[in-house]
């Protein structure tokens, strides 16, 4: 497990790096989208998080950009509490 946390250490400038360059193309100017940075699914690799109001804002981000996978989740609109 060490070796795995090391790795991805290692790794995350890069990662951040990429999720910042997918928000100046895919997010900046849009209010339906936010982004940050975390693991994908098996939890060995870094992924790009999308959050979208809707399921068409979805269809239109990338699966992968560059060697990080994307993950996108639609969570509609947030509402005021």
């Amino acid at each position: 497990m060490t070796s795995r946390r090391e790795r991805l250490l290692a790794s995350e400038p890069a990662a951040q790096a990429a999720k910042d360059a997918f928000a100046s193309i895919y997010v900046s100017g849009r209010d339906d989208r936010a982004v940050g940075l975390g693991l994908n699914g098996n939890g060995n690799d870094w992924a790009v998080k999308v959050f979208v109001h809707s399921a068409a804002a979805a269809r239109e981000i990338p699966d992968h950009f560059g060697n990080f996978e994307v993950d996108v989740e639609v969570t509609g609109p947030a509402t005021p509490r």
